[in-house]
């Protein structure tokens, strides 16, 4: 049996699944599974990255029977959502939404010609972190999709193999490591079409809603904690944060400023998938790929600062 606060919870991810399908071209498998209206488009295909190892149901339950157990990083693809939009089944049963990572097919990118230096994006599963730029090196973790990391130099080893050297942002911060330019493409900033973005936070429902002017562009679901009623502005920061107690970087880094107290950050989450519930940090996430495009249109906005209702 549900408690309240779970009954809460799971309300709040039923009234975005609401919007989503009361938006004309916002019924799509992708717009359910990632919980957003807007970052996905409606025909992307659907894969499904496990953040750990996980039990396959036979029903979308928590009680229903095991059918099976799938490893860690393990990649299946999504083929529908359960009404409530807590369960993604995959060809051998359910899989919870919180154990996965929905993400689009793996594109090979075009192999550089030169370095470019600058932020770029994982968009392989996962890249692997390696101590020099040879597949013996020893590892020093791993990054999963959708992470953002700053590229400084690059090397094409003895196999014809390119792989690039980077840090978590640009300043610098966290420890120098060397990938596959397989797994990264680089992204580059663009002007934005937007001239009066504005936002208003639900935090009650666990959602974040994008407009021009007076104009609904989209929402997506959010894992932020109980505010109280205010206005605040949300200024764009860097597409990469790093903090040494938060791993991987926070990719889509931006700054909520309320009218009391210190500033809150917003970014781009893709080690949970817990979006639509309430969480207990001073943090506002939201899925990765929303995050991508909500900072891609504010960063590139003509205005710095976009005003923030929060309900």
């Amino acid at each position: 049996m549900l408690t309240r606060r779970q009954f809460l919870q799971c309300s709040a991810f039923a009234a975005l699944l609401s919007v989503a399908h009361g938006q004309a071209g916002m019924t799509s498998l992708a717009a359910l599974a990632h919980g957003t209206t807007f970052g996905v488009p409606p025909e992307t295909e659907l894969l499904a990255r496990l953040f750990e190892a996980t039990d396959v149901r036979a029903a979308p339950q928590a009680t229903a029977r095991s059918v099976k157990q799938l490893p860690a990083n393990h990649i299946q693809p999504i083929l529908a959502v359960s009404d409530d939009g807590w369960w993604y089944r995959i060809a051998e049963g359910y899989l919870p939404r919180e154990a996965v990572q929905p993400i689009p097919p793996y594109v090979r990118p075009p192999k550089p010609t030169a370095l470019h230096t600058g932020y770029y994006e994982v968009i392989a599963p996962s890249a692997t972190l390696r101590a020099a730029c040879t597949p013996h090196a020893a590892i020093h973790g791993a990054y999963p999709f959708g992470t953002v990391v700053y590229v400084r130099d690059w090397l094409t080893d003895d196999r014809g193999e390119v792989w690039y050297a980077f840090t978590p942002t640009a300043e610098g911060d966290g420890t120098l490591s060397w990938t596959s330019a397989l797994s990264l493409q680089r992204w580059l900033p663009r002007p934005s079409p937007l001239r009066q973005p504005a936002i208003r936070l639900d935090c009650a429902q666990q959602t974040l809603s994008l407009y021009e002017g007076e104009q609904f562009l989209g929402k997506t679901a959010i894992h932020a904690p109980l505010l109280p009623q205010d206005q605040a502005v949300l200024q764009p920061c860097a597409p990469s944060a790093y903090t040494a107690d938060l791993l991987p970087p926070r990719p889509w880094h931006m700054l909520l400023h309320r009218r009391r107290g210190a500033p809150m950050p917003l970014y781009g989450a893709n080690w949970h998938n817990r979006f639509g519930k309430p969480n207990a940090q001073r943090a506002i996430e939201l899925p990765v790929l929303a995050a991508r495009q909500l900072y891609q249109l504010l960063s590139g906005a003509a205005v710095s600062e976009i005003p923030v209702a929060i309900a």
